[in-house]
């Protein structure tokens, strides 16, 4: 009874994306692929989750030890914290207090493509800078924790913080950080012509997800084992992140024009890097680098922020962010606070 509603909801909404009228849309046979994509897709927005949520606020707000704001990357959500509250709970007590950047137009139901238009851009800026003022103005210092491309909305809001990211009320650690620029791919040319559509006047198209396509992209992964010391855990890819099932494969939909014209339009007003304490951990063998170097990647984040330390790890873009690699950046915060 539930995946019927699911279903008929899912169909239901099918009918307003794609660079076809709604009509033609509404034509379309349940054996077109596009179709069944999209039909999948939007089954899979009403699962149950494990971190893929709105949830936005976690800890003890009244009296807090530490507090933090945390700012998702592309189609991220703040039920993301929660896989790396483990690593401030072990560093900070469980008195700590988490703020999650959040606005209906990008909630973990809502279809990607509506989510990523240049008004929706600026309001997650209003957002950024409305959120981190209040949280300023309340409790004096707060660390802005940015994951991924959520550091280019810190970029985006940074003019209207700056005095207190001068002044060291506001400092900024950055995990799995990602480029400013997403470089076209092969996969796209590829699978368009399965599962593609326009939007906007963009190309969205879904990729494949699975450990074997990992040698062509390390970020084609859906799985991670990991181990620390005594631990032992498997990470699943599709708890943390978006993910539907066709024919029996994770898959994802993207678009590297919409969100390059998003990357632009934020950073359209950077202007050199930004007066601010940052501590940033690198995925080496982060996909979306596309195979940079070091040196190159260092030299690319400088154009944004000068780091007081950077940590990179031998690892993809997603598992860089394991408990144990986070603590270590959270050490690297707390050691340049107490200058030693």
């Amino acid at each position: 009874m539930v995946q019927s509603s699911i279903g008929e909801e899912a169909t239901r909404r099918i009918g307003g994306v794609g660079s076809v009228d709604r009509a033609k849309a509404k034509s379309a046979k349940p054996n077109d692929l596009r179709y069944l994509f999209k039909k999948r897709y939007f089954e899979s927005l009403e699962f149950y989750k494990h971190f893929y949520d709105d949830i936005s606020e976690y800890g003890n707000k009244e009296n807090p030890s530490k507090v933090f704001y945390f700012i998702p990357g592309i189609n991220g959500v703040p039920g993301q914290i929660r896989f790396i509250l483990p690593s401030l709970y072990r560093r900070y007590g469980h008195d700590i207090y988490a703020r999650c950047c959040f606005l209906p137009e990008f909630s973990a139901t809502t279809p990607i493509w509506e989510k990523y238009t240049v008004e929706n851009m600026d309001r997650k800026r209003a957002t950024i800078v409305a959120d981190l003022s209040a949280l300023l103005s309340a409790y004096g210092d707060v660390t802005v924790v940015a994951s991924s491309s959520g550091f280019y909305d810190f970029v985006h809001a940074y003019d209207a913080l700056s005095d207190a990211a001068a002044a060291g009320r506001l400092k900024l650690v950055w995990g799995a950080c990602a480029p400013d620029r997403f470089e076209p791919t092969r996969w796209e040319a590829l699978f368009y012509p399965l599962n593609g559509f326009v939007h906007n006047g963009h190309r969205w198209v879904a990729f494949p997800n699975h450990n074997l396509l990992k040698v062509f992209n390390p970020e084609a992964a859906t799985a991670f084992r990991w181990r620390h010391r005594a631990q032992r855990k498997t990470f699943f890819k599709v708890d943390l992140e978006s993910r539907f099932v066709c024919f029996n494969l994770y898959w994802d939909y993207v678009s590297l024009g919409c969100f390059n014209e998003m990357m632009d339009h934020a950073l359209r007003n950077a202007r050199g890097p930004m007066d601010i304490e940052a501590h940033v951990l690198v995925a080496a063998k982060d996909g979306y680098w596309q195979g940079r170097s070091n040196d190159e990647i260092a030299a690319a984040i400088g154009r944004y922020v000068s780091p007081r330390s950077i940590i990179f790890k031998n690892t993809s873009h997603l598992w860089v962010v394991v408990p144990e690699n986070v603590s270590e950046l959270l050490d690297r915060l707390e050691d340049a606070s107490s200058g030693s």
